[in-house]
């Protein structure tokens, strides 16, 4: 019985909720403009580990602030302008050591209000994240919020938490009755 114990807490243990995708990760922030082989030098470009707080704090021309969580960009613009068009006006993130699982998609977060922004604005190849926002107009209430995902994160549906402890719960239960018989 000790055998199928030991195997119970062990499985029970190794349920993962969400493994952390971006938290604690160095990350290459590069701004680039008028095209993705031009970096642009008026912009906070360089590595950040990601963690609590704003990352990056000038995205370009001081016009907004990145601030990146586990599994979120979120841009807060801080100026009215429009970005000038060009084949690329925009930023890659990167995994600067290839410790990130691919990034496997984006999504808009419903907290986006930045006009004519769309998923055709966003590519990914394996561990960078491109942003080409070329042409278009923010003010100081605009924000833009992307939501990113990895293979690495797979959901843990909230049964299998309740699975567990009663599986635990059953097995103590059998052993004392056996016990006691």
């Amino acid at each position: 019985m000790k055998k199928i114990t030991i195997s119970a807490m062990l499985l029970a243990a190794s349920f993962n909720v969400n493994a952390a995708l971006l938290d604690g990760e160095t990350v290459t922030y590069q701004y680039y403009f008028p095209s993705t082989t031009s970096p642009y030098s008026n912009a906070a470009n360089g590595d950040y580990v990601v963690g609590a707080g704003v990352e990056i704090s000038n995205v370009a021309d001081n016009q907004a602030t990145l601030d990146i969580s586990d599994t979120n960009l979120y841009i807060d613009y801080s100026n009215s302008s429009t970005w000038a068009t060009s084949a690329f006006n925009g930023f890659t993130l990167t995994d600067t050591f290839d410790n990130i699982a691919a990034f496997t998609s984006v999504s808009i977060n419903a907290a986006t209000n930045l006009v004519g922004f769309d998923l055709s604005r966003i590519s990914l190849l394996d561990n960078v994240i491109s942003v080409n926002w070329q042409g278009l107009s923010f003010n100081e209430n605009t924000v833009l919020s992307l939501d990113i995902n990895s293979p690495s994160q797979v959901p843990v549906p909230a049964a299998a938490f309740l699975f567990a402890p009663a599986l635990l719960g059953f097995l103590g239960l059998r052993r004392k009755a056996k016990t006691h018989a």
